[in-house]
């Protein structure tokens, strides 16, 4: 028999462990709390520095490897040339929408509404209202409902936004500040992040690869291609007389993302408008605008932009997308195929390192 002592159930090692994570998940809860007021800052800052790092590291190059100067210059392209346009888009679109408030209002108060409701009756579509399937809706009153709802809902969103103007310049400037500091020193934060994963180097690399290839395919082939959409789409309704051209092309680039619909889901009822309103001309040329120069390009402009990169189905992709922006919003178009594309890749490890025939080896 063995005179050697039992060993206890909890060694020091043990100990230091459990106290050094505890201590660790709480410093951890605390940085959260202290980043939480700047988290969309930090968010929008991390996506635009990763998808202008090429971009940046072409600059280092020629600023002879010098950080700092790369980091300032990339900073301030990044304001005039992406943030000031933004930043101007939404000043045109706060003004249109609240435009469309004051005359959707108007027009649905001073009866001008019932005047255009008759003159649809009476129009060639005025068969498809009288359809006896759509005898006992009451249309015209759910057309005033919706008008209404919409043009309240907008102008409160405004008024949010206008009421909270001096935190958005705050975190206008905590982002621009953080882009600096993402770009100048990006790869070693990256680096040190890496450092902490406990995979294997191929593991890691694979993650990497998944993730960076799944973000270029959004930010190429679905994020631009959506945003060309939006502008085309704007420019065909200022051409061609829809008011708020600005305010549609927007709408027309969120709904670019859905895989069924897209910008005709904008276009196409504009068309009919101004068909209806006598304008025939210019409804049939905005309808050959929008099938030729919005929705057209989508089919082959998406697959040339996103090719092989994204290792996701289409129907994961899009699943990923609209899941995303129902969880997280707008950051949603991002987070939510670059999620999928994670659990996807932490599945791969688990079938590498836990499948059953790796098990079987192991075992034996």
């Amino acid at each position: 028999m063995s005179n050697q002592p039992p060993q206890p159930f909890l060694s020091r090692t043990h100990i230091f462990v459990a106290a050094f994570f505890i201590v660790f998940l709480l410093l951890l809860y605390q940085a959260a709390r202290l980043l939480a007021p700047f988290s969309s800052a930090l968010l929008w800052a991390s996506i635009i520095a990763l998808a202008l790092h090429p971009l940046y590291t072409k600059i280092l190059r020629l600023m002879n490897g010098r950080p700092n100067p790369a980091a300032g210059v990339m900073t301030l392209f990044t304001f005039v040339l992406v943030i000031g346009p933004a930043v101007a888009l939404f000043a045109a679109l706060t003004s249109q929408v609240v435009e469309l408030y004051h005359r959707a209002s108007d027009f649905i108060l001073s009866g001008e509404w019932s005047r255009t409701w008759e003159n649809l009756r009476t129009s060639a579509f005025g068969s498809v209202f009288s359809h006896p399937s759509l005898a006992g809706l009451d249309i015209r009153g759910l057309v005033i409902k919706g008008l209404g709802e919409l043009s309240s809902d907008m102008a409160a969103q405004v008024g949010g936004a206008l009421r909270n103007v001096v935190l958005l310049v705050f975190n206008f400037l905590i982002m621009l500040f953080s882009l600096f500091f993402f770009f100048r020193d990006g790869k070693t934060y990256y680096a040190k992040a890496m450092e902490i994963i406990p995979f294997t180097v191929e593991q890691k690399k694979s993650i990497t690869r998944r993730f960076s290839d799944t973000f270029s395919a959004v930010i190429n082939g679905l994020f631009l291609v959506a945003l060309l959409q939006g502008l085309m789409t704007g420019i065909g309704f200022a051409i061609f007389g829809i008011p708020f051209p600005v305010l549609w092309g927007c709408l027309a680039a969120i709904l670019a993302l859905l895989p069924v619909g897209g910008t005709a889901l904008v276009w196409l009822p504009a068309a009919l408008y101004l068909v209806l309103t006598g304008a025939t001309l210019n409804g049939i040329l905005l309808a050959v605008w929008g099938v030729v120069l919005v929705s057209l390009p989508d089919n082959f402009l998406k697959p040339l932009l996103i090719g092989r990169k994204a290792k996701l189905p289409t129907f994961f992709l899009f699943i990923g997308i609209l899941g995303g922006i129902k969880a997280y919003g707008i950051f949603g178009i991002l987070f939510g195929p670059l999620v999928v594309t994670l659990v996807t890749s932490f599945v791969q490890i688990y079938r590498e390192e836990y499948g059953e025939k790796n098990y079987k080896n192991k075992k034996v």
